[in-house]
C-alpha cells in the first residue's frame, strides 16, 4: 500500500498528495492536511525510514493555522 493511500485512510486525514512538480523535473511536491497535531504526529510516528531519509536532498516544512475557509465555488 502506498503512503498516499496509508495516509488517506489514517483518522483525521483529511487530503495527502504526492505530485511531480510541472517545471523542475527533480522536485516532488507534498500536500497534507489534517484535522489536528495528533492525528498527522499519529500517523507519522517515528519519521522516515533512513531509506527514505537518505533519498530527500532537501526538504521544506511549513505549518498553517486557517482561521476561516471559504469555498471559491
Amino acid at each position: 500500500m502506498s503512503v498516499v493511500e496509508q495516509a488517506r485512510r489514517a483518522t483525521g486525514c483529511l487530503d495527502f498528495a504526492i505530485t511531480a512538480d510541472l517545471v523542475d523535473a527533480d522536485r516532488i511536491n507534498i500536500f497534507e492536511r489534517w484535522e489536528s497535531r495528533a492525528a498527522v504526529e499519529a500517523f507519522r510516528g517515528s519519521g522516515p525510514t533512513d531509506e527514505q531519509s537518505a533519498a530527500i536532498l532537501a526538504a521544506s516544512v511549513a505549518e498553517y493555522d486557517a482561521a476561516e475557509v471559504r469555498s471559491l465555488i
